[in-house]
């Protein structure tokens, strides 16, 4: 009888459609609510907004389920489509959680 030898088995993510299912789990099941802000903290960002003299600055922003932060100089501010832009990443001012 011939030896088998040692099989190295994959229990989890063994075939291509099953490992995209499970990363889309995984990533689903991170998702947070989007957190509301006070009426003092919206009325904080407006005013640094407002006063923004080409600062390096800390924005943290919701997308997707998800809240993220980027570190940088604000490239433009566009208060008629209502959105900042920063290192290439546009944040809409609905989607805008904390400015430092």
């Amino acid at each position: 009888m011939n030896e088998r030898g040692m099989k190295k088995w994959l229990p989890y993510k063994s075939l291509d459609r099953q490992s995209d299912f499970l990363s889309k789990m995984a990533h689903r099941k991170s998702e947070v609510m989007k957190p509301l802000l006070s009426n003092e903290e919206a009325e904080r960002i407006n005013e640094m907004l407002c006063s923004y003299d080409g600062e390096t600055v800390l924005v943290s922003y919701y997308e997707e389920g998800h809240i993220f932060d980027t570190f940088g100089v604000i490239d433009e501010i566009d208060t008629i489509y209502k959105y900042i832009k920063i290192n290439d990443i546009i944040v809409h001012f609905s989607n805008l959680i904390g400015l430092e």
